[in-house]
């Protein structure tokens, strides 16, 4: 097997490891867990595991790597906050609406970054980008149903939803511009860290100290599927393919969320939520390899 073969099987695992948290996340609500149970202990778990990894690798560090210094692990503490109230959104949201629906508006940050861009950067997205945008918001509205008069959708559900995405687009923009040249595994570790931090502030008073056996399972789990797994698949399969296909196998994280939640909690998809997935995923795809050609 040839090493990119390798790096497409390893990133596509990661992509798909990242669609099954909604699914685990139902399924743990279910079973009586809390979101500040499934919150606290997930991060706990996540950046307790990353803290090992880091430890083993820190004196490992590749030529093509820089080590962290005091401002740059701050700084990436303090992104960690931008990704604790993603998750914190994301999974109250979860509580209103489905999962393919929290999934699409989660989405909403391939558009909403380049709007970003515009106010911060200055930068003016390209008519393909444009383009791009304007099919994720059509897929959004036949992926949500929205078309649906007789449907009814919680509008707090898809506020929450769409925060999230706000937030992961926020998380984006400023982890991919912290330490760039650092390890993967070190900048992963402080961005857990400070998510961490921020997730015992909001919601620590509310853990419900009676289901901690539940919670300690329930959060192990997530955390492997969310953080751990997919951090050590992309580690290690990124390097080995280009930044395109790497962006358009990222883009399958939608498609396979809604696929476990279908297999998984019997959600029901209609022909046309599929035909929205379909069009938000090559709208997603088209920027991932623009950007590769700008970058």
């Amino acid at each position: 097997m040839s090493a990119k073969l390798q790096g497409i099987i390893l990133v596509l695992l990661g992509t798909i490891s990242y669609g099954l948290p909604a699914s685990l996340i139902k399924l743990s609500k279910q079973d009586g867990i809390t979101e500040a149970n499934i919150l606290f202990f997930q991060f706990f778990f996540g950046c307790l595991a990353l803290g090992i990894l880091y430890f083993f690798s820190a004196k490992k560090i590749k030529t093509n790597e820089t080590p962290l210094n005091s401002s740059a692990k701050r700084s990436l503490i303090l992104s960690g906050t931008a990704l604790a109230l993603t998750n914190s959104f994301y999974f109250t949201s979860l509580e209103y609406v489905s999962v393919a629906i929290a999934a699409v508006m989660l989405m909403q940050s391939v558009w909403i970054t380049s709007v970003l861009d515009f106010i911060f950067k200055k930068v003016v997205p390209s008519p393909i980008q444009i383009i791009s945008i304007i099919v994720v918001l059509v897929g959004t509205i036949f992926t949500a149903d929205l078309i649906n008069t007789t449907m009814v959708i919680s509008p707090f559900g898809l506020f929450l939803s769409f925060m999230s995405g706000v937030c992961y687009a926020v998380t984006i923009m400023v982890t991919n511009n912290l330490a760039p040249q650092a390890s993967a595994v070190g900048r992963s570790f402080y961005i857990s860290l400070g998510a961490f931090i921020v997730i015992s502030l909001l919601w620590g008073w509310s853990i419900n100290f009676t289901i901690i056996p539940l919670s300690l399972k329930w959060g192990m789990m997530i955390a492997c599927f969310a953080i751990v797994l997919p951090l050590l698949l992309f580690a290690k399969g990124m390097p080995k393919i280009t930044a395109g296909i790497g962006g358009v196998l990222s883009a399958l994280e939608l498609p396979a969320a809604i696929a476990f939640a279908y297999f998984i909690l019997d959600e029901h998809i209609t022909l046309l939520q599929f035909i929205g997935v379909i069009l938000i995923f090559i709208a997603i795809s088209s920027v991932n390899l623009v950007r590769k050609k700008i970058y």
